[in-house]
């Protein structure tokens, strides 16, 4: 899980999360993998993205082409499920953005507890932050009240685990990442439906994972119910 446009008022606020299959380890060694060769690529030693990119992994605002290109067809090889909270910060409680955050993770959360009922327990690993580090401990008892009144009685629910993780630490994180921005950057042009527009094409890129995308303010957007394509 992760957020995007955190303290950037000209951005959506959208809090995200992937959903791998049971390869999710495979997954995590390919990208791995692919970490490596791409670290070792010299023709780009110097460049301050690159070193970024080496010193943290896969971010896809600070990525240069060469790293996101070669990210984004391992993502088109992935079998993944992603889900999206979105708001222009007009209908989210809370005075502070970390209000708002911390109530976009326990509405997230607590859809993909009853999402998941059946299973023991849900792991879920969360990119590291300095504002994370203030929320985390109170989610999951506020998570699990959530569920309990969306369904509308108490019943059994999975354990909610979950971890606060570096990029570089567990890189699938990246996944939901670059989907985000695909999206934040779709939802700024407009949700345009123009596919000579870079921002379509990249939302229609992402839109087959897309198992939920759900705004605050206009309702579902799309979802594997009712995508838009």
């Amino acid at each position: 899980m992760d957020e995007s446009g955190n303290g950037n008022t000209s951005q959506p606020l959208i809090v995200g999360a992937v959903e791998l299959g049971d390869d999710a380890e495979d997954v995590e060694v390919r990208i791995r993998d692919l970490y490596k060769r791409l670290d070792a690529r010299g023709s780009l030693t110097g460049l301050g993205s690159f070193e970024e990119f080496r010193k943290d992994g896969f971010h896809s605002s600070n990525d240069p082409v060469e790293i996101s290109v070669p990210f984004l067809e391992l993502m088109r090889a992935t079998f993944f499920k992603t889900y999206m909270l979105v708001t222009n910060r007009t209908r989210v409680p809370g005075g502070t953005e970390s209000e708002r955050i911390e109530f976009m993770y326990i509405k997230l959360l607590s859809d993909l507890l009853i999402r998941h009922r059946k299973e023991s327990e849900l792991l879920c690993h969360i990119e590291q932050s300095e504002e994370m580090a203030s929320i985390i401990g109170r989610l999951p008892n506020a998570v699990t009240k959530q569920a309990h009144k969306t369904i509308g009685k108490t019943a059994p629910l999975p354990k909610l685990k979950l971890a606060m993780v570096a990029k570089r630490d567990y890189m699938s994180t990246a996944i939901i990442d670059y989907v985000m921005a695909a999206v934040s950057r779709w939802l700024q042009a407009g949700r345009t439906l123009d596919p000579k527009g870079r921002p379509y094409r990249g939302f229609r890129e992402i839109e087959p994972s897309i198992s939920m995308l759900y705004s605050f303010e206009h309702g579902r957007i799309s979802s594997r119910k009712d995508p838009l394509h």
